[in-house]
Order: structure tokens, then C-alpha cells, then sequence
């Protein structure tokens, strides 16, 4: 979309963040609003033109792509200037006299962010308007494969008056991938597979360039017999089945208690077998094109050749077109090692907590993760011991979509996170101030060393750090005393501040 060089594109937005970042938060977030307010106008254009490009249904583009980045856009201006602004952070009371401590969020500099092609417009502006609410400037890296939607972002961007360079979007061939990050920007976000994630991370490495990565899922439900059946089937076909399976994520493993694993298999190959697969706006499924359906495929055939058993489609052929159900996967099979992108299904059995447990943590991959109970206490209890990086009860997928919570995956999934405070604050380097009073001549740690404050030192180590329970609470009373028996003029005893804003500070 451009035939500057790759070290042309940097030099560009580094000159436009300069400009950029010098603005209030506040002030970004109302530019922020101009672009939120395009995009609420061109809403349906927007989700057609994904649509079109993606071959998913409309409705899934207007709500999945167009509705959560409006949610997350809205959450950025109501709260970006309150989560940045500077705070007073707090310090040993005893190791610091007449000194105050200051924390401040700052912009990386220039952010560059790939963009995937399955939720190609919300997993390209929502770390968009993340990374410029924090103040950088943001080099977009769209898929190549959706080079409409790519287009109309940038458009998007111009039309709310954003500054020029400030967003330079590109949709080249993923050679141009390398050549981007050795042009050196300060920060890299990553939504994509683990392969490539892996190789982003280990490019990025080399340059200490900070990343963020969001990468495939491999997410297991857990179905227990006193779940609600109608809601949980419902629920676990949407969570496997939307986008076609193209959503990171998705319910790929669901494992179900022994006591209703037949009649719940039963339920949910009826339901599935209702999905409609079909080209038209209003269709359950899209197909997936050649390509995809052949590698998925590729991976259903490697685990029936290990003694999986398919359930649906009850023809053969039709396996990576039709939504696909498969029962005794074997662990090995490509279907559990692999990501898989695409609908297919693997369900298992499991007697009680541990093994589901253990079933559920099994996967290097740990991105979301789905929980089927009426027991709260048990929800609670297990999600805690799961490995993924977030957990919904008699729920799915949803979780991903609220611009309040974090969210990132853990082990093969990825790190870091984004949306919500944590998606700010990792957008931003954190500057911190020690305000030093200018008055005393030295501190007791400079020179020159003496053995008398030494022994002074040891004695007040001994008295903070070995007494535990009554004691324990009785010397960090007596400690203020005791500072200004043995280290006159050195120490001031002070209350730990609580955490407050600078405009409280003077």
C-alpha cells in the first residue's frame, strides 16, 4: 500500500509521535471519538467489506469485528487519562527521609502491529487505538489476504482527522515482516499463529524489542453432569462452530462428565448436524477455502488413522467443509498437537475433577478455557487450576470481547496481555521519579563507610526483619522509636502512603 522503504515508514511515524504524544491523554481520546464515530456510521459498509473479504456471515462481521472495536474505542476515551495519569507510589518508610516516590506512563514510541486475517478489523484497530491512546505511533501490518479491509482502516483513520504518519497502514506480502522489525520500532504486538509468533518473538529478541503476542488456542470445555444441557450444547456449538472455527478462541477439546457423556454426544451431534454451511449472508458457516479445508483435512485424517471415531459428517468427503465431530482422539494426533483453524470438534470423557484436570491442562497451548456447571464453588475451584490465561462459566468466547478485563493466553498462547488497564499500561513505559529532599548533607549509605553504622544497620535488620506474629507487629511499632534512639538525624519515621494522583500531591 506504500513504496516507502520499510526504515522510510519508521522515520515518518517517529517524527509524527513526537507530536502526537506531546498531546493529553484526554485530547487523544477525543481523537479517538472522531474515529469511533466513523466507524459507528460506516458500520454496515465496514462489516460487508469484511464479510466479502473473509467469507464470514454479516452478522458475525458487524457484531464479532465491528461492535467489540466500538466497545473498546469508547472504553479508551472514558477511561485511557484515568488509568495513565501520573500516581504517588509508595516506599519503606524507614529507608528514605523527606523523599517521595512518582510513577509515570509513557508511550514505547512507535508500535508496530500485525493484524490477523480471521478478525481482521477488530484484531487490527482494537492494539491500534490501544497503542495510540498510550501515545505511540502505530505502523499497522495487515494480512495480505484482506487487502479491502486493510484499505478502509486507513481511510477510517484519515477521515477522523488523526495526524498524518500517526497510523500508516500496510497490506504487503509477510516477506516485508522482517525487514519492518529490523527497522527497529519500539514496541511489537502480535495476533497470529504460534509458528509465526515464535518466529516474531525470536527476530525480536535479537533487537530487545519488548513484544506482545496473541497467538492460537487449543481451548478445552468441561461439561458436568449438573450443567444446564440445552444452554451447554447451545454453548459449546457456537464456541466450536463460529467463524467456522476460525476464532482463537474457539472450543476445540470438550470433555464431558461420564454420567451424561451419552446422552450430551447425542445432543450435540444433533445440533450440529442443524448447522447450515453456506455462502449467503445469513448462513451458520462459511466455507472455508481450498487451502484451509485441505490442511484441516490433512489433520481430521491423521487422527482417524489413529482410531479417532467421527461422528459427523456422516459422509467422509465432506470433512474440512462440514463442521466436524470427533470422539477418542488420541493425544498424539495432529488434531490436539497442532493448531487447528477451522470447525472440527474433539470430545472426550472424563469421572471426576482431577481428570478433567488434568485432560483440560494437557495442551501447550493455554489461550481461554470454558467451565459447564450450576456449582459456582466447583467453577471457581477448578478455573483457578487451569492453565489458560482466562476462563468462562457456561460461557464462551464472550470473555475476549470485554474492553475492561485483560486478556492473553499463557504457555504456546502467548504473553502478555491487552483490553482493560493491562492493554494500556502495556502500550506505555513506566518512568519513576525520586524526589530527594535537598537539605541533609549525605545518607546513611554514602561515604564514608563506618563500622559504627555498620553495627547500627545490622541491629535495626535483625529488629525489622526476624520477629514474626505479636512481636513482629510490636517491633514495626517500636521501629520509629528505635530510629531515633540509634540513627538520630539519618531516618524519619512516616506512614506508607496509599497510592495518590499528582493533582493531590502539593
Amino acid at each position: 500500500m506504500t513504496e516507502a522503504t520499510p526504515l522510510q515508514i519508521l522515520a515518518r511515524a517517529r517524527a509524527a509521535q513526537t507530536a502526537w504524544a506531546g498531546l493529553h491523554v484526554s485530547r487523544r481520546a477525543a481523537v479517538l471519538g472522531d474515529l469511533r464515530r466513523e466507524i459507528a456510521v460506516h458500520c454496515e459498509l465496514i462489516a460487508d467489506t469484511i464479510a466479502r473479504e473473509t467469507s464470514k456471515p454479516l452478522l458475525d462481521a458487524l457484531s464479532g469485528d465491528v461492535l467489540v472495536t466500538l466497545e473498546h474505542l469508547r472504553y479508551c476515551e472514558s477511561y485511557a487519562a484515568r488509568v495513565l495519569r501520573p500516581h504517588r507510589v509508595s516506599k519503606p518508610f524507614f529507608l528514605f527521609r523527606g523523599a517521595r516516590f512518582e510513577s509515570y506512563f509513557e508511550p514505547h514510541g512507535v508500535a508496530l502491529i500485525f493484524g490477523p486475517s480471521n478478525y481482521p478489523f477488530q484484531l487490527s484497530v482494537v492494539p491500534l487505538i490501544t497503542a495510540l491512546a498510550a501515545g505511540n505511533a502505530v505502523v499497522l501490518k495487515c494480512s495480505e489476504l484482506i487487502p479491502q479491509t486493510a484499505a478502509l482502516i486507513a481511510r477510517l483513520c484519515a477521515r477522523a482527522n488523526l495526524p498524518v504518519d500517526t497510523v500508516q497502514v500496510l497490506c504487503d506480502d509477510p516477506e516485508q515482516s522482517t525487514a519492518l522489525i529490523n527497522a527497529r520500532p519500539d514496541f511489537i504486538f502480535f495476533t497470529g499463529s504460534s509458528r509465526h509468533g515464535k518466529q516474531i518473538s525470536q527476530h525480536a529478541a535479537k533487537l530487545l524489542i519488548p513484544t506482545i503476542l496473541e497467538l492460537g488456542g487449543k481451548d478445552a470445555g468441561l461439561v458436568f453432569a449438573d450443567c444446564n444441557m440445552d444452554r451447554t450444547v447451545e454453548g459449546i456449538v457456537y464456541g466450536a462452530f463460529s467463524n467456522s472455527g476460525r476464532v482463537c478462541v474457539a472450543v476445540k477439546r470438550t470433555y464431558i462428565e461420564a454420567s451424561i457423556y451419552g446422552e450430551f454426544l447425542l445432543r450435540l451431534k444433533q445440533r450440529v448436524a442443524k448447522l447450515r454451511v453456506d455462502t449467503d449472508a445469513d448462513a451458520d458457516l462459511s466455507p472455508l477455502s481450498q487451502n484451509a479445508q485441505s490442511d484441516l483435512r490433512e489433520q481430521i485424517e491423521d487422527a482417524l488413522a489413529r482410531g479417532a471415531t467421527l461422528h459427523w459428517p456422516p459422509d467422509r468427503a465432506a470433512i474440512g467443509h462440514e463442521p466436524t465431530l470427533l470422539t477418542d482422539v488420541p493425544s498424539d494426533a495432529r488434531l490436539l498437537t497442532e493448531e487447528s483453524f477451522g470447525p472440527v470438534l474433539c470430545v472426550g470423557c472424563f469421572h471426576d475433577e482431577a481428570e478433567a484436570l488434568s485432560l483440560a491442562n494437557a495442551s501447550r497451548f493455554a489461550l481461554s478455557s470454558s467451565i459447564w456447571t450450576a456449582n459456582q464453588k466447583r467453577a471457581r475451584r477448578i478455573a483457578s487450576r487451569l492453565s489458560a490465561g482466562s476462563c468462562s462459566v457456561n460461557d464462551v468466547i464472550r470473555i475476549a470481547a470485554n474492553p475492561y478485563a485483560g486478556f492473553g493466553g499463557n504457555r504456546d498462547s502467548g504473553h502478555g496481555r491487552y483490553h482493560g488497564p493491562e492493554g494500556l499500561r502495556a502500550f506505555s513505559c513506566v518512568r519513576t521519579l525520586l524526589l530527594a529532599s535537598h537539605r541533609r548533607t549525605r545518607e546513611i549509605n554514602w561515604f564514608p563507610f563506618q563500622s559504627r553504622t555498620r553495627r547500627q544497620l545490622a541491629s535495626l535488620i535483625r529488629f525489622r526483619h526476624t520477629a514474626t506474629g505479636r512481636l513482629g507487629r510490636l517491633s514495626r511499632m517500636l521501629l520509629p522509636l528505635l530510629l531515633s534512639t540509634i540513627l538520630p538525624g539519618t531516618f524519619a519515621a512516616q506512614s506508607t502512603p496509599k497510592p495518590i494522583f499528582l493533582s493531590m500531591f502539593d
